[in-house]
């Protein structure tokens, strides 16, 4: 009897009734080829329905006996079910198996977000199943170049300091977490690419985060030049088959790095040491996907459990980043002034349109910007201009009855391009433009707001000869559309570059002398407690873009500049924006100083959502009187592809109290919910 084996079996099934593992026997063919992380087919339910799993234990009799999958599992209290358990059938065919720290990394993922087990193990897995090359696949490395000039970079005695202090934690290996918090350009990479280094001579392996997909090819071109075919790159934008390719080659041992957003946090490497997550304060390491993780959560989870060192680095470190590292949570790390020939930080001016309109400027360029763009045009200069709305104009507008043309499928406006089609920047819907007013017939359509296109065709009227690239989500949806547009501005074949949010962080061009920033203001309409400190990360960072290698100056136009830290920006002084900012989280208890619950409900149905709303409101009320309630309100956008939704704010003491508060809201809404008709999804934010 001791040499059956039994197999705990997560069913690839996204249901909550079966979000348990189930108990199978493993065929006496199957005993020496099987292994924990194995995808399998079993047989399942009545009908005995081949389905796929995974295998997540495996035991023999005595320990299965003895284990909670027995003695907990209501089918064994009758012991002559063993009768009963199924066999395996075989191993998935062409499936990538899940090793032992991606499957403890599922197990975390759906204990904190609260997510069903098997979505989790999907999700760690950024390639599923093995693929045979084609012809057409290459290693998609080879595109990257290799002209970074190491040899002339000398460290500074701040940056040799800090590269010994962590290489303690690395020779005693052990986990450990730290920030590097320094200015723009102050050397913070080169840290890192010397701790790469050390961790590959010990053997181990690197993930390297990056918050864009914008940021790979300066990045890998950076790594690539320094250590060559170890390293390996996985994105979004990649094809299956490509991916493959680059995990393929991490599981082989080929490559001993691996870089990309947020997904690369699940490299299957089992001999990692160090975990690199550059701009550590951008939002696009947390996914708005279900499972809604957080990479940089994963990262900490996965150095404690693989004793590997984490990085952050970051001019504007998130707030919660930075009070931990105020409160030894984290080991913080400081590098003060630029690196290299010690070129000042840009110098950043602030101009009201409101004053440039008032005297008789109805352009979108006030006069210093105007000013400034000819003089680096004629010096030779490149200059970035930032504006966060892509398309032509924002909406369009009935000059007789008001009316603004909005998304059917969510409530926001829809946005007119140059190929003289509106579009929603939520969910794709597009139509042609429309001649007359849908509302009253009227054909006195207008136009207002600026996008990335328009302020393209204004650059290329107001400059004539400028050589202009603009760089969004329209301009880089081909497969290579990001690297073509930064290698064409790194080797100086346009003059001025245009961008969204994606040109905003860690971009590094010799030759950038000018931002400037259009609209600032049209960046900071977030309503939550993080809008002071997004606005002032945004102005940093990209005015950072400015003056890497000769001294640059960056513009910033606002049409509302009160409330905003605009002197902390021109000064560059982030602790003291800090200091003022977490003054203002502690009287009103709001993240990191307290946790908060943040419930997003949603429905297509708008008037049972309310209503279930305020029932559940009732009983938060009633039955938690130790925690702070806000909601339910609607967010911004409160219709999103035929979805209504509806946002509770809960306010907890602890990490603890927010996960139980999260448990009987569910529970609540169970049973308010009889329907099903309402869908919520969880973060816990601190």
């Amino acid at each position: 009897m001791d040499d059956k084996l039994f197999a705990n079996v997560i069913i690839d099934v996204t249901h909550e009734a079966l979000n348990k593992p189930f108990v199978y026997l493993v065929p006496n063919e199957l005993k020496d080829k099987i292994k924990i992380g194995d995808k399998v087919v079993v047989p399942f339910g009545k009908s005995n329905k081949q389905i796929e799993g995974f295998i997540i234990q495996i035991l023999n009799e005595n320990k299965f006996l003895n284990s909670d999958s027995y003695k907990n599992d209501t089918f064994f209290k009758n012991k002559n079910r063993f009768d009963d358990i199924k066999y395996i059938l075989g191993l998935a065919e062409k499936k990538i198996s899940i090793n032992y720290v991606l499957l403890n990394i599922a197990k975390f993922m759906s204990d904190e977000y609260a997510t069903i087990f098997s979505k989790c193990l999907k999700t760690v897995l950024p390639v599923k199943r093995i693929i045979n090359k084609n012809k057409k696949q290459t290693d998609a490395i080879i595109k990257y170049e290799t002209d970074f000039d190491d040899k002339k970079i000398i460290l500074t005695k701040e940056q040799t300091k800090i590269i010994d202090s962590i290489k303690i934690s690395i020779d005693k290996n052990i986990y450990s977490s730290h920030l590097l918090f320094g200015v723009t350009g102050s050397g913070k990479t080169e840290v890192y690419l010397n701790l790469i280094k050390y961790i590959l001579d010990k053997g181990k392996n690197v993930i390297v985060l990056i918050p864009e997909i914008s940021l790979t090819y300066q990045t890998m071109s950076r790594l690539k030049s320094r250590f060559g075919e170890k390293v390996a790159i996985i994105h979004s934008k990649m094809s299956d088959g490509d991916k493959y390719i680059q995990i393929k080659k991490c599981i082989d041992g080929e490559c001993s790095i691996l870089v990309g957003p947020r997904s690369a946090i699940f490299a299957p490497f089992e001999n990692l040491g160090l975990i690199v997550i550059d701009e550590e304060d951008d939002d696009s390491y947390k996914s708005e996907l279900t499972p809604r993780y957080d990479a940089r959560d994963i990262a900490e989870f996965r150095g404690e459990l693989q004793n590997a060192v984490v990085l952050r680095l970051s001019a504007t470190p998130s707030v919660s980043t930075f009070y931990k590292a105020n409160c030894g949570i984290i080991n913080l790390h400081t590098l003060k002034e630029r690196a290299g020939d010690k070129v000042n930080l840009p110098k950043v001016s602030i101009v009201d349109m409101r004053r440039e309109f008032k005297y008789g400027n109805k352009t979108v360029f006030s006069k210093l910007l105007y000013d400034k763009i000819r003089e680096k045009l004629e010096k030779k200069e490149q200059i970035l201009l930032f504006l966060n709305k892509r398309g032509l104009s924002r909406s369009l507008t009935c000059m007789d009855c008001g009316h603004v043309i909005k998304c059917p499928h969510c409530d926001v406006p829809l946005t007119l391009h140059n190929d003289s089609t509106i579009k929603c920047h939520y969910c794709g819907y597009e139509e042609r433009e429309p001649m007359i007013c849908p509302n009253c017939n009227s054909e006195k359509l207008n136009s207002f707001g600026m996008g990335t296109q328009k302020l393209e065709e204004q650059i290329i009227k107001t400059f004539n000869g400028a050589r202009v690239l603009r760089m969004d989500r329209d301009t880089t949806n081909n497969k290579d559309g990001y690297e073509k547009i930064i290698k064409s501005f790194k080797n100086k074949e346009a003059d001025i570059l245009i961008g969204t949010q994606m040109v905003a962080k860690g971009h590094d061009f010799d030759n950038l002398t000018l931002v400037g920033i259009m609209c600032a203001d049209m960046s900071f309409n977030i309503q939550n407690y993080k809008a002071t400190e997004k606005a002032f990360d945004l102005l940093v960072q990209v005015a950072g873009r400015s003056g890497r290698k000769k001294n640059g100056d960056c513009i910033i136009q606002s049409y509302n500049i009160e409330g905003y830290p605009l002197d902390d920006v021109v000064n560059n002084d982030y602790k003291n924006f800090y200091e003022k900012e977490i003054l203002f989280r502690k009287e009103f208890l709001y993240p990191p100083i307290y946790k908060m619950l943040v419930c997003y409900l949603k429905s297509k149905d708008a008037s049972y959502l309310i209503e279930i709303s305020k029932n559940l409101k009732k009983n938060l009320d009633m039955n938690y009187n130790d925690v702070s309630v806000l909601g339910p309100t609607k967010p911004v956008v409160g219709k999103i592809s035929d979805y209504y939704y509806y946002l509770f704010y809960i306010k907890c003491k602890n990490i603890d109290r927010a996960k139980e508060i999260r448990f009987h809201f569910n529970d609540m809404l169970i049973k308010l919910d009889k329907m099903k008709f309402i869908t919520v999804l969880y973060d816990i934010e601190g």
